[in-house]
């Protein structure tokens, strides 16, 4: 993603749609009195930013795990699948 382009929020509010045509490359900071006050991203991007987000949470949490030895040794998940595999299929 390109870096963030700015404009007023009075500049925004007289041409949406130059502004939401320009999402697709960039996100667009609006500013209130000279100042930044919020960000606009497309769609997209911001899904895409939600996800990244969510996978470098799940990240951090594994390295907490591994950090407070809260670990399953590998051969104790499978044996446990399989016994769940096998309860399911029972009739």
């Amino acid at each position: 993603m390109a870096p963030e382009q700015a404009t007023s929020l009075t500049d925004f509010r007289s041409d949406p749609d130059y502004y939401f045509e320009k999402l697709n490359t960039q996100p667009l900071v609006l500013t209130r009195q000279g100042k930044s006050s919020a960000v606009l991203l497309d769609t997209k991007h911001y899904e895409a930013l939600i996800e990244r987000i969510a996978f470098m949470k799940s990240v951090a949490e594994g390295l907490d795990d591994v950090r407070h030895n809260r670990l399953v040794p590998m051969d104790e998940v499978f044996a446990s699948v399989d016994r769940i595999i096998a309860e399911a299929e029972k009739p």
